[in-house]
């Protein structure tokens, strides 16, 4: 007979945040609660929001949430939390997104945190100086004191041994899965416009530069549009400046926000995903672009690889001629993106599930507890 697991998860970002880390928790937790309703789920988190994103969550005969009853939520989630995950009896607490309590060794519950990436410690240049600071001390914590590390993905893995000398049999690869939405064998209607796209945030380290330099590199008549799904700072400020110096505004086109069906749509009619990332944890747009039969254009850096497998056309990172001739080159050559297609969407379907997931999971919380 299978134990039944008390499991709590660090719910901060599940609950406030709307982009990657938060995408994360919310696909992992709701998978596991919807193939493994036989254990309990606790949700631990400083506050709760409420909106369409989160409802799931709110149902009391699915989750038991748990909130800070003060306003100290940071010393909270980071100490505090501890006596409460002791006295609800938590066989397993998971830290979503890199962090367990720092006192940890309070515990009576069995703790896992999953590692996505270690981006500031390779460009620390892009991070500010406080936020460098608590990463590493966070990030080194957990390392260091959780029971059990979950990498989505080999490269995160190699990372964690390479740079904080983790022993890789602590290190469970545990792949991610997407939106259900994208599972959708449902094709949106055709539009006539065609385009390349990039879904991502507007920051160094993803390249978009690059993307500018290669449109310019290609003939007036051999250009096509590229969307871009995704908000930034200052480095979105030099890319559009940059834009407006080579004279390619109408090249261009930046949407801040879609929801799930318009962003389905821009998926569905575009030629190719163009994502010149130098450094990922995994590449969620990447397996979103697969499962939507859009083929990809992306580099040999860190895990993107792994996370496109045959559906991609790769370069080397920041090299424009690759990449201006890899745009060139699944423009024109409708037998190629057909190729790269078909491979793809075999690929992440084979790897990338719901299913295959929230098994992978669980097999690390049972071992755990064996």
């Amino acid at each position: 007979m299978v134990k039944k697991l008390k499991i709590g998860f660090d719910a901060k970002r599940l609950f406030h945040n709307r982009t990657g880390l938060g995408n994360y928790s919310r696909t992992l937790v709701r998978n596991l609660q919807r193939l493994y309703p036989e254990h309990e789920y606790h949700l631990f988190t400083p506050k709760i929001s409420q909106d369409s994103e989160v409802l799931y969550f709110l149902d009391k005969e699915k989750f038991i949430i748990h909130t800070c009853n003060g306003n100290f939520g940071s010393f909270w989630r980071s100490r505090g939390v501890t006596k409460e995950i002791n006295a609800v009896g938590m066989d397993i607490y998971h830290g979503l997104s890199h962090e367990i309590p720092l006192n940890s060794h309070s515990l009576d519950a069995k703790t896992v945190v999953t590692m996505h990436d270690l981006i500031f410690e390779y460009y620390p240049e892009q991070f500010g100086l406080l936020d460098r600071y608590i990463y590493k001390r966070k990030y080194r914590y957990a390392a260091k004191n959780a029971d059990q590390i979950v990498a989505i993905s080999e490269s995160t893995k190699k990372d964690l041994n390479v740079l904080y000398k983790v022993n890789p049999s602590k290190v469970s690869v545990v792949y991610q899965s997407c939106h259900p939405a994208f599972y959708n064998t449902s094709k949106s209607p055709q539009s006539c416009e065609k385009y390349l796209l990039y879904v991502g945030s507007l920051i160094e380290r993803k390249s978009f530069l690059l993307i500018v330099e290669a449109m310019a590199n290609i003939s007036k008549d051999k250009r096509v549009k590229v969307k871009v799904v995704g908000r930034g700072g200052l480095y979105a400020n030099r890319i559009k400046s940059r834009i407006s110096e080579l004279s390619l505004g109408k090249y261009f086109e930046f949407l801040d926000h879609v929801d799930n069906e318009a962003l389905l749509y821009i998926y569905d009619n575009a030629i190719a995903m163009v994502y010149p990332s130098i450094y990922e944890g995994f590449g969620i747009p990447l397996i979103e672009s697969l499962y939507r039969d859009t083929p990809v254009i992306t580099t040999t850096a860190s895990s993107l690889p792994e996370a496109a497998g045959p559906g991609a056309i790769y370069i080397e990172p920041n090299d424009k001629i690759e990449l201006t001739n890899a745009i060139m080159d699944i423009v024109s050559n409708h037998t190629l993106r057909n190729e790269l297609t078909q491979k793809g969407k075999a690929y992440v379907s084979e790897r990338y599930t719901d299913e295959i997931t929230a098994k992978g999971m669980m097999e690390v919380y049972m071992k755990m507890v064996e």
